[in-house]
């Protein structure tokens, strides 16, 4: 339990200390859901069929700008080996990392949703809709994790994990979208959805979990 805190600590710290790309993150997030405001007053009078699509949009691409350099950087000043060679079992390692990218990537996820609550006058910080959030970037990390893990030592790593990320991710992102638009009232019912969603984000966990120690063997 030290152990998994003092790597999610860790990491933390490096994400606010090198945080360009989270900030990129953050600032395309910002601006994409800026650029959509304007666009829908152009084009629709309810925003809310479209809504759900651009928000997890949004995370998704925010995600990937921001998952791939942390394992990356890491890498590259031998800090990551060195962390393996500690005693700390990988499984532990794994989680740190997967928690702290899964906090950081909430704070812009928070951030977005109370952006976009005030450009479309719709209340998108419910209780409900941070749920799915919530569930739906826990699955998300979960893989992107480990997937920057495994292309970190590759020269084509900034072109890998969206290549290996984006296809493995569309049951989550069809179930997302769906659960929010339920929640927006959009669908007209969102059990099966949020059931779906909530077995993915499990099963992204716990694959990604018992995968992350055969990922890093040397």
């Amino acid at each position: 339990m030290n152990a998994g805190l003092a790597v999610i600590m860790k990491d933390l710290r490096l994400a606010w200390r090198d945080r360009a790309g989270w900030t990129t993150a953050g600032a395309f997030a910002m601006i994409a859901v800026l650029v959509y405001s304007f666009a829908f007053d152009l084009a629709v009078g309810d925003p809310r069929p479209l809504l759900p699509g651009v928000l997890w949009t949004t995370f998704l691409f925010a995600g990937v700008f921001a998952s791939g350099p942390t394992v990356q950087r890491e890498t590259d000043e031998g800090t990551f080996d060195a962390l393996l060679l500690a005693p700390v079992p990988p499984t532990v390692i794994y989680l740190g990392k997967a928690i702290a990218n899964l906090i950081a990537l909430l704070v812009i996820e928070f951030a977005v949703l109370a952006v976009a609550t005030i450009l479309f006058g719709i209340a998108l910080l419910t209780t409900t809709i941070v749920g799915i959030v919530i569930v739906g970037t826990a699955g998300f990390v979960s893989l992107t994790t480990l997937l920057s893990t495994l292309g970190a030592s590759t020269r084509a790593r900034g072109m890998l994990l969206p290549v290996l990320a984006l296809p493995l991710l569309i049951p989550l992102l069809l179930a997302a979208v769906r659960a929010t638009g339920a929640a927006l009232d959009v669908e007209p019912e969102a059990a099966p959805w949020s059931l779906l969603l909530g077995v993915f984000a499990l099963w992204s966990a716990l694959i990604a979990t018992i995968l992350f120690p055969l990922a890093v063997e040397r």
